[in-house]
């Protein structure tokens, strides 16, 4: 697949480097040439651009992207241009940094759906991982609803998947990594145990009181 992440700063480059490492075909632009230069070793493609020029953007052949993700940082001008022009070409999956409520506001307004705000979420991810060591990953689905991984600890003794069911009966087992192997099928006298890893769906109130069991004392 092929991806183009505009603003190369920091956010910019974790995500180009990310999608690349997955096996993804990505193009970076930036108009700083310094930053351009320290992705150059890295990306395949890296270009100096100016993003808020449409005809540049056309010349670039976007439309033709799996996906662009737009990080321009602190220049708000900038990075509405851009978008902007982005969605008059128009591109596939945009995904655009915000910066400030405002700047969020005025993405909504102007049709942008997936809309990134960083620092928010990785404070929201660090609180969250703070109270609930126990969950190694989780996912939001939205409303409440979220997917986690549970890891087994060592001090905990086999239990049985009924047993987990019966006391928490509004979480959903989906797999058990079991060392180099994922488990989809597994019955009610199924035991689980250290170290196991276990992926729930539910509630998040609900998957709270079943992490607590997976305290590592």
């Amino acid at each position: 697949m092929q991806f183009a992440v505009i603003g190369l700063g920091v956010f910019g480059r974790a995500c180009a480097f990310e999608l690349q490492s997955q096996g993804n075909e990505v193009l970076g632009i930036d108009l700083d040439e310094d930053e351009v230069d320290k992705v150059s070793d890295i990306l395949a493609h890296s270009v100096i651009a100016d993003a808020t020029d449409s005809d540049t953007l056309q010349e670039l052949n976007l439309v033709q992207f799996d996906g662009v993700i737009v990080g321009i940082g602190d220049d708000l001008e900038a990075s509405l241009l851009c978008t902007l022009n982005l969605i008059k070409l128009p591109v596939k999956n945009l995904w655009v940094k915000a910066k400030t409520d405002a700047h969020h506001d005025i993405l909504h307004s102007l049709g942008v759906t997936n809309i990134i705000h960083p620092e928010q979420d990785m404070g929201i991810r660090i609180a969250q991982s703070m109270a609930y060591p126990m969950m190694k990953q989780y996912l939001s689905l939205g409303n409440k609803e979220f997917l986690v991984r549970l890891d087994v600890p060592e001090h905990l003794p086999p239990v049985s998947v009924a047993k987990i069911k019966q006391k928490h009966p509004n979480t959903h087992l989906l797999l058990v990594v079991r060392g180099n192997n994922i488990i989809q099928r597994f019955s009610d006298d199924m035991m689980v145990k250290y170290p196991d890893r276990l992926v729930y769906s539910g509630d998040v109130n609900d998957l709270k009181l079943l992490a607590r069991n997976f305290v590592a004392h």
